[in-house]
């Protein structure tokens, strides 16, 4: 899926651990920067607010530290176009493809964690709210995360929903509509589904529904959809997936598509109900490193360590399917 030119770009930004703002917070260039010259202090590169978060520009962006990669076995019915993973221990994961399945397996580790081969434990169809086989536009699945009761979530990128599976196999079960929902363009929809340590959901698009700054995210809690915070842009970058890591951190997978290729790169964003922190670029990967990354899941090694685990859609066999899995630096 070819990203298009985002409408503003952005600064990026350091410093996790930045005050946390609220979404329509907005502050004025002009006054901050009329402050620091008379204070006395200027800055090389003066902050940038976007979407209500004070971006600024990085001093680096870590490249990618590939801890293992692993090209996925050619499976039959286009399950290999994995959009979506889910993990808590970067070893037991469940696939979403936007051909309408889940498969669960189950990865087998080797020396320096690499990783030597992959047992299919389950593949799943995803089913509509009838129990029927979701078939066409409406199988096209795009994020994958799995609740505090255990039940899944997936997001869909055409028909704009966030549908609850209980468990695999199972009936699908509707969490209702956003009123932007079926404004947002089909194939750039409901890319993303997270689900915090609280349970809440939230649900961030490819591609907003309307000219606006940054992109927005949804957030699903007592039984309706309604807007939450804005995501700064950076470039030509687009998220594409996110989760929660188990620091309670949000982790944004991002891409960028351009003649050179595919190039990813992740953030860091604390979140607090319909607030965000500023961002902290964790990883960049170089043009053509990886494939198409368009699924994230985040976990803790046994040696403490952040690692990103992401998977590939070959779309058709165009390109390889593989699990990248990064460990973060910082």
């Amino acid at each position: 899926m070819i990203a298009a030119r985002s409408l503003i770009a952005a600064l990026v930004g350091v410093a996790l651990g930045g005050t946390v703002l609220p979404a329509g917070a907005q502050t004025s260039y002009s006054q901050r920067a009329r402050a620091q010259t008379e204070s006395g202090h200027t800055q090389s590169h003066p902050d940038t607010y976007y979407a209500g978060v004070v971006q600024h520009q990085p001093a680096s962006i870590p490249a990618a530290q590939v801890v293992a990669r692993y090209r996925i076995p050619l499976m039959s019915g286009g399950i290999n176009d994995f959009s979506g993973i889910a993990t808590s221990d970067g070893t037991n994961i469940y696939m979403v493809s936007d051909h309408g399945f889940i498969v669960a397996a189950r990865l087998q580790r080797g020396y320096g964690q690499s990783i030597d081969g992959m047992q299919i434990r389950q593949v799943a169809l995803l089913r509509g709210e009838d129990g029927r086989p979701l078939s066409g536009s409406l199988r096209d699945a795009e994020g994958l995360s799995i609740g505090r009761d255990g039940a899944f979530y997936v997001s869909f990128e055409q028909h704009n929903r966030v549908l609850r599976y209980p468990s695999l196999g199972s009936a699908a079960q509707s969490t209702g509509m956003h009123h932007d929902f079926e404004r947002l363009r089909a194939g750039s929809g409901l890319q993303s589904v997270a689900v915090d340590p609280s349970g809440r959901i939230y649900s961030i698009p490819k591609r907003a529904a309307r000219a606006t700054y940054g992109f927005p995210s949804y957030m699903y809690t007592n039984g309706s959809w309604t807007g939450a915070f804005r995501i700064p842009s950076d470039g030509h970058f687009y998220p594409v997936s996110a989760d929660f890591g188990p620091d309670g951190a949000l982790y944004i997978l991002e891409q960028e598509s351009a003649g050179r290729g595919y190039r990813s790169q992740v953030r860091r964003f604390r979140v607090n109900g319909q607030a965000i922190s500023e961002g902290q670029w964790v990883m960049r990967s170089e043009y053509n490193q990886f494939g198409n990354l368009e699924g994230l899941a985040v976990f803790r090694d046994w040696n403490g360590r952040i690692r990103l685990l992401m998977v590939s859609d070959d779309d058709l066999q165009r390109g390889p399917s593989e699990l990248i899995d990064v460990a973060v630096n910082r």
